[in-house]
């Protein structure tokens, strides 16, 4: 089973050697989606001039055209991640922010722009959330060349039925990219409303608490019969 997976918002990425990393946290009806850029000065790209190259409202969609103002204003209809910005001293730390109901997030901007082709898909009957993306990387690294890595890390409690990821942590899972990663994201969830953290049973599980209850009352049985010959019931 295949599908998707996300990423990136930026529609200026600057000549700084910059670095991105994409967090999903998936749930029961969201896909929470934060993309942190981090953004340092030099000679050529002042801290003000990083401030007012990342714009301040990017559309959530693909469909909704970017239109390339300075300064960059909303439009009416139009649905935009959440900005936020850190300030390093040195550079900077943007943020875009926004909570996707599951079902609309294969239109998000981050997808779209970010992979050659892609899926998101929920099987209802076995209950299951399919990520994937093509074979190819990221295709921001052809866009900007000087960027020269983006990680990304997606969330869950709910059980992970299968995953590629580069390195898991609890229930957190990390994909690596950088210029020569020719590589895909592949994630299948189970979103039958039981998280991880809700004890299971396998086979052995079960076996094991029947024979300790069968040990139980056989002991018990015993102990009865004893004491109904001593006259002791």
């Amino acid at each position: 089973m295949k599908s998707k997976i996300l990423i990136l918002i930026f529609i200026i990425f600057m000549m700084c050697g910059c670095t991105a990393e994409v967090n999903l946290e998936i749930t029961k009806d969201k896909i929470n989606e934060s993309t942190s850029i981090t953004a340092y000065e030099n000679v050529i790209y002042t801290k003000d001039i990083l401030r007012t190259s990342f714009r301040n409202y990017i559309p959530i969609y693909a469909s909704d055209v970017i239109v390339d103002t300075m300064p960059d204003e909303a439009s009416p209809g139009v649905t935009y991640y959440e900005k936020e910005e850190q300030d390093l001293g040195n550079g900077y730390i943007f943020t875009y922010k926004y909570n996707f109901d599951i079902d609309e997030y294969k239109n998000a901007r981050t997808i779209k722009d970010g992979f050659n082709s892609y899926n998101v898909s929920f099987n209802k009957r076995t209950e299951t959330l399919s990520l994937s993306t093509d074979n190819d990387g990221l295709i921001y690294f052809e866009d900007y060349p000087l960027l020269e890595e983006v990680r990304i890390n997606i969330k869950t409690d709910y059980e992970v039925l299968e995953n590629n990821a580069d390195r898991v942590d609890n229930n957190t899972y990390t994909w690596i990219f950088t210029k020569d990663s020719n590589k895909n994201i592949n994630m299948v969830v189970n979103m039958d409303d039981t998280p991880n953290n809700i004890l299971r049973l396998d086979n052995t599980d079960i076996i094991v608490i029947v024979s300790i209850i069968g040990i139980i009352f056989v002991i018990c049985l015993i102990l009865i019969i004893k004491n109904v010959r001593n006259n002791k019931l």
